[in-house]
């Protein structure tokens, strides 16, 4: 790494650390005020209150981390050009292009961040926060959640349950499965008081084989089926909470709903999406350095920062609409308000480069 490239990665750190922090507070100070009532009238302890709030921490961070670089972007540029900075860099033979690339990489630094907290850390943060918030503060019991008669095929196997909770506990269990390369033999019946689905594996209790071909019956204390079904994604399913699911949870669960049939193009967008937007990282370095090349009035610019913040969520939204309806492709759906920023970003730096 260069001096160039360091000096200005560290800079841009601290503002965008500081930033950050600004951030977090505002929309924990937002949220603290929304939910007081509730942990005072549950009688909810500072300890669980801060447990709650450490959880949903990585999330908030991948969800406002955007806005957060394209300000620290252009607060670093602006002070770099009152500075004389700049000019002086120009003078050396250091292009501003050069500046807004180091920018970039910047972004692809921070956009990894962001997919960490968004796709490991901000997941498993808000579930814990969710199971915090409805078991101990709400005092609901999440694991008594239950759907009734779920029905999914996989491997060969159709399988029938006639009530399944969120904790994988199951009773009514029925499946059978047809030879490979056959349509309709069936060479195996099972049939169960109870089910237990767990570590993706489902395992039948006090069960009752019966076998067509050998016309033969056995029973069994337990009988483990090959399948891997997880029991969330029928909850997660019926509550639109799969696009909360990471990355490659979510495509393994378009998969599965696909090969049985259900639309999935809105999950679709939203898989790209996750991908487009820590990739907005990186379009937000050219947009800062745009909107800066334009006016390096720290107030102004800073200003038009915000605007290009709203325009980004706004179009993210609509764009996600869009193609949960079906009306964009998914692929598009997702990437095209990155497209576009991106457009108007090297448009006005390649119309500065070829003016200089």
């Amino acid at each position: 790494m260069s001096l160039l490239a360091r000096y200005i990665f560290q800079r841009h750190a601290r503002l965008l650390l500081l930033t950050m922090c600004l951030g977090l507070g505002l929309y924990l100070l937002t949220e603290i005020v929304e939910r007081v009532d509730i942990f005072i009238d549950n009688d909810a302890g500072m300890g669980l209150v801060l447990k709650y709030f450490a959880c949903r921490l990585p999330g908030i961070v991948a969800q406002i981390l955007p806005a957060v670089f394209l300000l620290a972007t252009v607060v670093v540029l602006c002070l770099m050009g009152h500075s004389r900075e700049l000019t002086a860099l120009q003078a050396g033979g250091i292009s501003f292009s050069r500046v807004a690339f180091t920018l970039v990489m910047c972004g692809a630094f921070w956009g990894s961040m962001q997919f960490a907290c968004a796709q490991f850390i901000g997941v498993q943060g808000d579930r814990l926060a969710t199971q915090i918030w409805q078991e101990q503060v709400r005092k609901r019991d999440m694991g008594a959640k239950t759907l009734e008669d779920v029905w999914f095929t996989e491997q060969g196997w159709t399988i029938s349950v006639k009530s399944l909770q969120l904790n994988g506990n199951g009773k009514g269990f029925s499946a059978f499965h047809v030879k490979e390369g056959t349509a309709s033999d069936v060479d195996v019946i099972i049939r169960a008081p109870r089910v237990k689905a767990v570590d993706e594996s489902w395992t039948a209790y006090d069960a009752v084989c019966f076998y067509p071909e050998s016309f033969r019956r056995e029973e069994l204390k337990k009988v483990d089926i090959p399948v891997q079904q997880d029991p969330e994604l029928f909850f997660a399913t019926s509550s639109v909470s799969l696009q909360q699911l990471p990355l490659w949870q979510l495509g393994d669960a378009i998969d599965q709903l696909g090969s049985a049939g259900s639309n999935v193009e809105g999950l679709r967008t939203v898989w790209h999406a996750k991908i487009a937007y820590a990739s907005s990282l990186m379009v937000m370095a050219l947009l800062g350095a745009a909107i800066v090349s334009w006016n390096s009035n720290i107030y102004i610019a800073v200003g038009i920062s915000m605007a290009g913040t709203f325009i980004l969520y706004a179009l993210t939204m609509f764009g996600e609409s869009l193609g949960q309806m079906g009306t964009l492709p998914p692929l598009v759906a997702a990437w095209f308000p990155d497209v576009l920023l991106l457009a108007v970003a090297l448009s006005r730096l390649y119309f500065v480069s070829v003016r200089r």
